[in-house]
């Protein structure tokens, strides 16, 4: 029967001389395929332009990347191959929006190689496998991949494709972390001496971490960027006691594990071998001899002449993003975040709808920053006290109004809201509403140009001042630096009528407040003499311009005030333009 249809088949063909050149021609295409490097590029190169376009949908993406740079010098696009195995391997449904060939190669090699990497399959891969389960198929994809996770098999990275790590030290942006590392175990050596690698030795800036696991975080926060060190991961760094971490990581089977220290990176070379009850010998000290330092990390990892030969240099994150944020990543971050100068982005998602955050203290140098960044969090935190805000600049036409609510809708319990170097003149009715129903004990508007765009500056600081009166937890209110000038004396009304303000210490330092005008606000002040004694702050007001009445104001106020005055020379211009601009 076989042979019948042969036969058919060949006379068909015979009849049919376009059929048998087709033929023909898809046997020598799959034969360059098959034998592209003894053929060699050149004589590919050397074909016809029509030829080459021709065959390009029977070559193996390898053989596409390396004659793409030469076929583009001659005009020859790849694009549609690319495209081509896009839809091999995701379906022909799938969209695949690539405009360039650039593109869609970086595509295929960066699902290719996260396939083929890590011990995946798929019909494509599986038709495939052989032209793709190379060391020259992983060498060429990994020249187009930017981002690498690290998990299972990573380890494969300190052993037979340990030159690739050098080529992913040069080319990765961004190192994720997707499977929980229990760093009591000597078989995560090799995951951190990947990421020590990534992250110290190479170009890598970017970590996102997609579990729960905060010792790991605390690992790769240390000395890379904040200047924290959190006690856990201390403890088992530094530990240099004969003791495994513990019963259990003895028991495993990866055997006995022990901390080692990481005081600098110039720490000891030798680690303290755990103390057993089983019979010593050259292998169990070899498995107790367990490190976390990435100094160490890299001398039992690399060659001698790699790149661990000298001490190890200390990267810089500058983009952190925590997929899973549970409180005790939280913890980790909130004591790290301080002294993370370095850092200039940071994400945080977590799966719960709450968030443990109580406190934020977040300064902001950028010219341009996007409040959504700061609101999105206080949405998630009802537990929330205490906010710190300065310097933040917000694009053309945009508000801090929308930060006001936020924290009115979402955090209740706030006690302390410190806002410095805003411009908040354009929040007015969002600031009202906010102290209509709060529990605020700290209030400070520093720098804030609070009284900038006011029409009328005297009535809209006096219905400020009415909302302030109607906030009994207030006890310090600061209005430095707000070009106040003459309408200080409105702040008097904080005292006035039956139900008089709880603040017992106001900061007016710095607003350009004229020596006649302290003497009306004292005035007025003596008249409704605070319940408490009052701790003000004058320190940089023009105090010189008239000694004599600013001292008789000083006076005024001085039976019902503590004072705190600093001394003022009108001849310091630029001070004195500065505070009235």
């Amino acid at each position: 029967m076989t042979l019948a249809n042969d036969n058919t088949t060949m006379h068909n063909m015979a009849n049919n001389p376009k059929e048998l050149t087709l033929c023909l021609k898809k046997i020598c295409f799959q034969a360059v395929r098959k034998h592209f490097a003894a053929v060699g590029t050149e004589a590919v190169l050397g074909l016809p332009t029509p030829l080459i376009k021709d065959l390009l949908p029977y070559l193996t993406v390898c053989q596409l990347d390396e004659l793409q740079p030469a076929l583009n010098q001659r005009g020859v696009s790849t694009h549609s191959e690319w495209i081509g195995v896009l839809q091999d391997m995701s379906g022909p449904n799938h969209v695949t929006d690539f405009d360039t060939e650039e593109e869609a190669k970086h595509e295929v090699m960066r699902m290719l190689f996260t396939l083929v990497f890590y011990g995946f399959t798929n019909p494509f891969v599986k038709r495939n496998i052989t032209n793709l389960n190379t060391p020259s198929f992983l060498w060429a994809a990994a020249k187009c991949i930017k981002h690498f996770l690290l998990t299972t098999p990573v380890e494969s990275l300190t052993a037979e494709r340990r030159p690739l790590l050098n080529l992913l030290e040069k080319r990765i942006w961004s190192v994720g972390v997707s499977q929980n590392i229990d760093i009591s175990k000597r078989r995560t050596q090799s995951a951190l001496y990947v990421l020590h690698r990534l992250l110290d030795h190479g170009v890598a800036k970017k970590v996102v971490v997609h579990v729960q696991c905060p010792i790991v975080l605390a690992w790769i926060l240390h000395g890379r960027g904040s200047q924290y060190v959190n006690p856990d991961l201390k403890d088992l760094l530094n530990s240099k006691k004969a003791s495994c971490i513990s019963q259990a990581a003895s028991a495993s089977e990866d055997g006995p594990s022990c901390g080692s220290g990481l005081g600098t990176r110039a720490s000891e070379d030798q680690v303290t071998p755990c103390k057993r009850s089983k019979l010593d010998s050259a292998e169990q000290s070899r498995k107790a001899n367990f490190t976390l330092d990435p100094q160490a990390l890299c001398k039992t990892f690399s060659p001698r002449d790699g790149p661990s030969a000298g001490a190890c240099p200390w990267g810089r994150i500058d983009c952190l993003d925590i997929s899973q944020c549970g409180s005790d990543s939280l913890r980790v971050l909130n004591s790290a975040l301080p002294t993370f100068f370095c850092l200039r982005s940071l994400t945080l998602h977590s799966f719960s709808e709450l968030l443990p955050l109580e406190k934020l203290d977040i300064k902001v140098a950028e010219l341009q920053t996007d409040l959504s960044f700061v609101t999105s969090v206080l949405r998630r935190c009802p537990h929330f006290t205490s906010l710190h805000l300065a310097g933040m600049r917000l694009p053309t036409g945009s508000s801090l109004s929308r930060l006001f609510t936020t924290l009115s809708e979402s955090n209740p319990l706030l006690r302390s809201l410190n806002l410095e170097d805003l411009k908040l003149s354009d929040c007015l009715p969002e600031i009202l509403n906010l102290l209509r129903d709060c529990k605020l004990e700290e209030l400070l508007f520093n720098d804030c140009r609070l009284v900038e765009c006011w029409s009328n500056k005297e009535e809209s600081l006096q219905r400020l001042v009415a909302a302030l009166k109607a906030v009994p937890s207030l006890h310090t209110l600061s209005l430095a630096q707000n070009r106040l000038a003459k309408n200080v004396c409105v702040l008097a009304e904080l005292f006035s009528g039956p139900s008089p303000s709880s603040v017992k210490r106001l900061d007016i330092s710095s607003n350009f407040i004229q020596p006649a005008e302290l003497l009306e606000f004292a005035k007025r002040l003596r008249t409704y003499r605070p319940p408490h004694r009052l701790n003000l702050d004058l320190r940089v007001n023009p105090g010189d311009r008239d000694p004599d009445t600013w001292n008789a104001a000083l006076k005024t106020l001085r039976p019902f005030c503590v004072l705190l005055v600093k001394g003022w020379s009108s001849t310091d211009t630029m001070a004195d333009h500065i505070s009235n601009m």
